[in-house]
């Protein structure tokens, strides 16, 4: 597997992860008071810019050349 694989594969479990958290609190399932309805938004807000974060990162076309060569990262040194 090669490095743009694997970070490939690990973004789209993160986004994958998050996609759940994001329909839920959407959905309108949770019945929140005035306080608590403002930050349950702020952090659907918050989810929905992280998975946007991990999107742009996936659709990055220079994802293999990310490090030097021979310059391993931690998943590299597994």
């Amino acid at each position: 597997m090669t490095q743009n694989s694997t970070y490939s594969l690990i973004l789209r479990e993160h986004i994958a992860d998050l996609d759940p958290l994001i329909e839920r609190w959407a959905s309108g399932h949770f019945l929140l008071a005035d306080a608590a309805q403002a930050e349950a938004g702020e952090f659907l807000d918050r989810l929905k810019d992280i998975r946007a974060d991990l999107a742009g990162r996936l659709a990055r076309p220079d994802l293999e050349d990310r490090l030097s060569p021979g310059v391993a990262d931690s998943m590299m040194a597994r």
